[in-house]
C-alpha cells in the first residue's frame, strides 16, 4: 500500500458512499452527498484521482477527521489560485443571480470551505445563502430569497447540467456562517 501524499489530499463531493465500508472516513454533507478524500496527482493529461480509503489512513496513522482537515485545507490553498473560475452571474436584485465557481474538479467541493460564506455574502451581498452542486464541476451559491427563485434557479440548472459527466444532486443546501447544512422547503 502506497503512503499518502498529503499535498495532494483533496475532498470531492459524491453522490452516496463509495462503498459502505469507508462510511468511517466520508463526511455526510446532506441530500446523499458525500464528501470523500481523494489523492491527486497532475499529469500531462490532467489530474489522476486516486481514492484514499481507511486502509490508507489507518497506515498513514491519521484519523478521518485529521485527513478531511487536511484535505480542507489543501483546498482552501486551491481555491485562493486561479485555476477555478468564479463569477457573478445577474446583478443584485436582478431576476436570475447568482455565483458560480466552475471550471474544475474541485469546484463542487468548495461547498465546504469555512469562508464561502463570507466571501458569497460579499459578492451577492444577501445575508441568507443558499447553494447547490449539479455536478463535480460546478457550485451555485444563490440568495435565498423565496420558494419560486429558488425552483427556478434549480431548474435551469437541471436543463443546463442534464449531461454532466459526474452528476451530484440538485438538492439546494442551506449556507451560513456555521457552514453547509440540507435546505427544505417550508
Amino acid at each position: 500500500m502506497t503512503a499518502v501524499n498529503r499535498d495532494n489530499l483533496f475532498p470531492y463531493l459524491l453522490p452516496g458512499l463509495p462503498n459502505p465500508d469507508w462510511a468511517s472516513v466520508c463526511v455526510p454533507v446532506g441530500h446523499g452527498v458525500y464528501a470523500t478524500l481523494f489523492e491527486d496527482d497532475e499529469s500531462e493529461s490532467g489530474i489522476v484521482q486516486t481514492t484514499v480509503g481507511p486502509d490508507q489512513l489507518r497506515a498513514e496513522g491519521l484519523t478521518a477527521a485529521e485527513a478531511h482537515e487536511i484535505a480542507l485545507a489543501n483546498l482552501a490553498e486551491f481555491a485562493e489560485g486561479e485555476e477555478l473560475s468564479m463569477q457573478m452571474l445577474g446583478g443584485v436584485g436582478d431576476p436570475i443571480n447568482f455565483l458560480l465557481i466552475s471550471d474544475h474538479p474541485r469546484a463542487a467541493a468548495c461547498l465546504r470551505l469555512p469562508d464561502l460564506y463570507d466571501t458569497a455574502r460579499q459578492v451577492l451581498r444577501a445575508d441568507e445563502l443558499c447553494a447547490v452542486v449539479p455536478q463535480r464541476e460546478s457550485l451555485v451559491v444563490l440568495p435565498k430569497r423565496d420558494r419560486a427563485y429558488r425552483e427556478r434557479v434549480v431548474g435551469m440548472l437541471r436543463e443546463q447540467e442534464a449531461d454532466a459527466a459526474h452528476p451530484l444532486s440538485f438538492e439546494v443546501f442551506e449556507l451560513t456562517a456555521d457552514g453547509v447544512r440540507e435546505f427544505h422547503e417550508p
